[in-house]
């Protein structure tokens, strides 16, 4: 089957009147040219700002799919100058068609509107020729914004053609809403502006707080002021008095940009819709004392009304946040899509870095970008939920439904899902061959479910804390086996089980490390201890188990009969090859057995002394360090690396020691491959480094504590063993 073109819809505010009414526009006129649309939709318009509404802006990414073949671009509706600018970047990095609707001219985009200026030279001429009023005043809506120099452009071709010069004052910015039409009547109350005859505003919205708050100061309209509106809402007609507006044709200029771009897209003309003209709706608000016939609400409206109802006194929210895991969320959110009134398809869609975070890899912040990996976790057709392969596809790809072959074109709506700067994936929402918009119920329910998936992913994160927090009990950092409370804990378990026969506990002391923790420091030691337990885990079957009793003794617990005659052996060995691969724990160890008879009351910890005590093999390396001061000379050197700061003297040292200066410093450099001297310095630069790395010190006072004197000495120094001065070495390890 021939890929059907999809065309993008960038717009915001879907559940307003005239928004929906160009989404039905271009839906019905793509149905009907074959095409498939993807909504892209955010819930606000970015007129303020907040943290979590900004994330929002994330959706917009999905711009850059390859799939769309063009887009259509309601830039108005976006009241934040710094989104349209991001939306413009990314669609000319697309490079596909774009068609902005009600915009004015455009450098990159080709751009389809309504006349707002003939409709409102219309409104004002009703006021001037039927009603005989002179002083006009027009409230329009916010600066430089297309639409609203286009209602003022009208207003004052109107005026003008009336002989009427109007003032400055007359002239209004407005903001579309409730406030502006508010400051306008307090200052028309208070004097500060001069009473006009009539306003005209550019919205319905605007003209009916304005007729409120005139009325609520004394002054009556019609009787004392005109006003009229613009839009033609459904509460316009049912507002006291009734609203003189304008019926926008929102439908019609859908359909044509729509028309319009396919043809740039493939050269070819589309067959049109039926039209659906707007024109100038009369009523009483202008003193014409018309009633306007209010709209009978549908049954679509009503619905959706109750559904809001239950929506807000349900336990909907209660019942979601609830779920343990997003496979428990989907479970419940299944039973609460029936608010979305006629929904036909519905589709959530989670990225793999958020179902990775609520799997227990917490993330702090979730990011998108397209070609993100998302899975559907909830996938609805009515009222039948239906259960999808559990695989991962590409955000590029939008939906799998769009990839597939079907018989007829199809509508979504994609809107995100997120709380506060996380990013979790989007919703696609489809009212099947219905041309229609979603409603303002769908934005609490969407929020509903942002909510509930950050309680999901919470959730997860403080179990995660919870389960590290008792393994950190249990188990040893470094090894990775059971600790002391862990090897107790698994010794209960076994014991309840009730097994018969005799357990053996096995102990293995190294007895070597301690010339490695004089020789080499702690962190040597901890990485021999490690690689030696992995190789006693390695000689071990399943049934037993391991673990470090203390910081250089492991315990084995088993049920095998004189299991230490084959463990040694077989340990030995293995030690013995390790010297070649990674870290050699080839070190002297001690091997002790103690065995637990069934009905004896005994303990793990007296168990395992009696191991200790019943040593039965012994495991001694042949070295070189058999020479007496070896030891004294590994305490000195650990001495040396935990404070290299000290003023340290050889002839002290000697001294100390019983030795000549001449043969300490042979026998020091033959164990350890350096001088006193040298290594005091290497340990003063490792600890200036350290120093440097962690804290805010300055040069000066680090060259201090470290053992220095003189600053310039210190510089030199550290140049010379590490190639660079303390400041760049500093500079370039913040830089990481």
């Amino acid at each position: 089957m021939k890929k059907r073109k999809l065309i993008g819809v960038i717009i915001t505010d879907c559940y307003i009147g005239f928004q929906e009414d160009i989404l039905r526009g271009i839906i019905q006129q793509a149905f009907r040219t074959g095409c498939d649309i993807a909504v892209i939709a955010p819930f606000n318009n970015f007129y303020s700002h907040s943290l979590h509404k900004d994330t929002e802006r994330e959706i917009f990414k999905l711009l850059l799919s390859d799939r769309f073949d063009g887009f259509l671009y309601d830039r108005p509706c976006f009241y934040s100058e710094e989104i349209t600018k991001y939306i413009d970047s990314l669609l000319l990095r697309t490079g596909k068609p774009v068609m902005l609707m009600d915009s004015d001219d455009h450098r990159s985009f080709e751009s389809t509107s309504i006349d707002d200026a003939e409709a409102f030279e219309v409104i004002t001429d009703h006021l001037a020729d039927v009603h005989g009023l002179r002083k006009i005043y027009c409230l329009t809506g916010p600066k430089n914004t297309y639409v609203a120099e286009e209602r003022l452009k009208g207003y004052r071709s109107s005026m003008r053609r009336h002989g009427i010069t109007p003032d400055k004052s007359w002239m209004r910015y407005g903001d579309f809403w409730k406030d502006s039409a508010k400051q306008l009547a307090a200052d028309i109350i208070s004097g500060t502006a001069e009473r006009p005859e009539a306003v005209v505003c550019g919205n319905d919205i605007m003209a009916s707080s304005l007729i409120e708050a005139l009325n609520e100061g004394g002054i009556r309209v019609p009787e004392d002021i005109a006003v009229t509106g613009y839009d033609n809402t459904p509460e316009a007609a049912e507002f006291i008095p009734s609203i003189t507006t304008y019926a926008r044709p929102n439908f019609q200029m859908g359909a044509e940009a729509f028309r319009r771009l396919y043809r740039i897209i493939t050269g070819r003309i589309c067959n049109k819709i039926p039209n659906r003209e707007g024109g100038l709706c009369v009523g009483g608000s202008c003193g014409c004392g018309v009633r306007r016939d209010r709209k009978r609400r549908s049954r679509s409206d009503r619905m959706n009304e109750m559904y809001e109802k239950n929506l807000f006194t349900g336990d909907m929210l209660f019942d979601i946040t609830n779920a343990e895991n997003y496979s428990q969320f989907s479970d419940r959110l299944d039973s609460h899509t029936y608010f979305i009134y006629k929904m036909k398809d519905l589709f959530i869609c989670l990225t793999r870095k958020y179902i990775d975070s609520a799997d227990g890899s917490f993330k702090d912040k979730l990011d998108f970008e397209c070609g993100d990996d998302v899975k559907v976790i909830l996938a609805k057709h009515g009222v039948t939920r239906h259960y999808p392969d559990g695989k991962y596809f590409s955000s590029a790809d939008l939906l799998p439904v769009l990839t597939e072959d079907r018989p007829f074109p199809c509508a979504y709506y994609i809107s995100p899902l997120h709380y506060n700067d996380n990013f979790f994936g989007y919703a696609a929402l489809s009212f099947g061959k219905n041309p229609m918009a979603f409603r303002s119920l769908y934005l609490h329910w969407a929020n509903y479910v942002d909510i509930a998936l950050e309680q999901v992913r919470m959730r997860s994160f403080m179990n995660s804390v919870v389960t590290n927090a008792n393994r950190a009990l249990l188990y040893d950092e470094y090894t990775g086996l059971p600790n002391r409370n862990g090897m107790m804990m698994e010794f209960s378990h076994r014991t309840a089980a009730g097994t018969s026969g005799s357990m053996e506990c096995i102990r293995i002391e190294l007895t070597g490390i301690a010339k490695t923790y004089y020789q080499s420091g702690e962190e040597k030691c901890r990485r021999i201890v490690a690689a030696f337990a992995a190789a006693v885990k390695d000689c071990l079957s399943e049934d037993e188990v391991c673990g470090l009793w203390e910081s250089y003794s492991i315990a084995v617990l088993t049920r095998r009969s004189e299991r230490s005659d084959d463990l040694y052996p077989m340990l030995c060995a293995r030690i013995k090859d390790s010297s070649g691969e990674g870290e050699s724990c080839n070190v002297d160890f001690v091997l002790g057995v103690s065995v637990i008879v069934p009905g004896s009351d005994q303990s793990l910890p007296d168990a395992m002394h009696r191991a200790m005590v019943n040593r039965k093999y012994t495991y001694t390396l042949s070295e070189q360090t058999s020479n007496p001061q070896f030891e004294k000379l590994c305490m000195l050197r650990n001495r040396i690396m935990q404070n290299p700061e000290k003023p340290w003297s050889i002839s002290e040292i000697a001294d100390e020691l019983y030795l000549s200066k001449s043969y300490l410093q042979k026998i020091y450099k033959n164990y350890f491959g350096s001088s006193i001297i040298e290594e005091m310095i290497k340990f003063r630069i490792e600890k200036a480094k350290d120093l440097l790395r962690r804290t805010d010190m300055t040069v000066t006072d680090i060259a201090r504590e470290c053992g220095y004197s003189s600053y310039n000495y210190f510089v030199r120094q550290f140049k010379t063993e590490e190639g660079m001065p303390p400041s760049e070495y500093r500079d370039s390890m913040n830089a990481e």
